[in-house]
């Protein structure tokens, strides 16, 4: 059903805007009928020079979300489908600590719930799996909720990953004349939602985005990602964390990088054939 909130975000610390003027700024918030929520976020008079991250903190029916902005200037993402009756929301600074910039909210307020978990929320990925860990902190805050379902639906995401694997073989059985990223748009777009973002890669291309995605009980892993070209995706990108003699096979072109360095399969995202491209690596 499609449903739309627009949180106006009031600023509640003026250290963060610029002098003279008040930090303002809006979140926009759709269901659009699919599968998942889109957020848009716009700030406005924020001073911008200050070094540290830009964090924004959700709430949904007091389940919290946190993402890292890379610009106050429409940033925009999305998030597996959430009911908007009730959203609460904080900007972030992080800085040494974190600090709140700005709130707002629709429904029962669960702003201060989201202030007492800042610094808990507003941690990127690391080589550890973060996502799990938090799962794990949530009982500090939510007595009331079975932390034990709340972790078998962290284990769901792997189902994400089954549907784009069903996807990818169904193109092939089909003989592959359709586009290849059309016909499997959905499916990785869940992966990208469930997994957290790999910003080690995501640092060295310029129009790129990938996730780390975690092999369940095991320390291994491997990267999923897209590389883009003029606001077209041209290239999906599989990577195993590898040194560099560690494979021979000729479709694989080796990512030197750190703190790691990957086994990189590049595919080409509107023929679906492998395709080395070195000259991007």
């Amino acid at each position: 059903m499609y449903c739309k909130r627009i949180l106006i975000l009031q600023q509640t610390n003026a250290r963060f805007a610029e002098r003279g003027k008040e930090l303002c700024g809006l979140v926009k918030l759709v269901n659009n009928g699919a599968d998942n929520t889109d957020l848009t976020v716009f700030v406005t008079n924020a001073d911008t020079r200050m070094l540290g991250e830009w964090w924004l903190l959700l709430s949904f029916n007091r389940m919290p979300v946190s993402r890292r902005l890379d610009t106050l200037n429409n940033f925009a993402f999305s998030i597996p489908q959430q009911s908007l009756d009730k959203v609460s929301c904080l900007l972030v600074k992080r800085e040494e600590r974190c600090f709140e910039a700005a709130r707002a909210h629709v429904g029962d307020s669960a702003c201060d719930s989201l202030y007492r978990q800042m610094d808990a929320l507003c941690r990127a990925p690391s080589e550890n799996d973060a996502y799990e860990q938090f799962v794990a902190s949530t009982d500090n805050y939510y007595g009331n909720v079975d932390v034990d379902r709340l972790k078998v639906a962290a284990d769901g995401r792997y189902k994400s990953v089954a549907d784009y694997s069903d996807a990818f073989e169904r193109f092939y059985a089909s003989g592959g004349q359709a586009d290849y990223y059309e016909s499997v748009k959905k499916e990785i777009s869940r992966v990208f939602v469930q997994f957290p973002p790999y910003y080690p890669l995501i640092r060295k291309y310029r129009e790129c985005f990938f996730v780390r995605i975690d092999f369940p009980k095991s320390e291994r892993y491997f990267v999923l990602g897209v590389l883009q070209k003029e606001g077209r995706i041209r290239y999906i990108c599989y990577g195993l964390p590898a040194e560099r003699d560690g494979i021979s096979d000729k479709d694989f072109v080796f990512v030197d990088n750190a703190p790691t360095s990957f086994w990189m399969l590049f595919q080409d995202a509107q023929t679906g054939q492998i395709s080395a491209i070195n000259d991007l690596v």
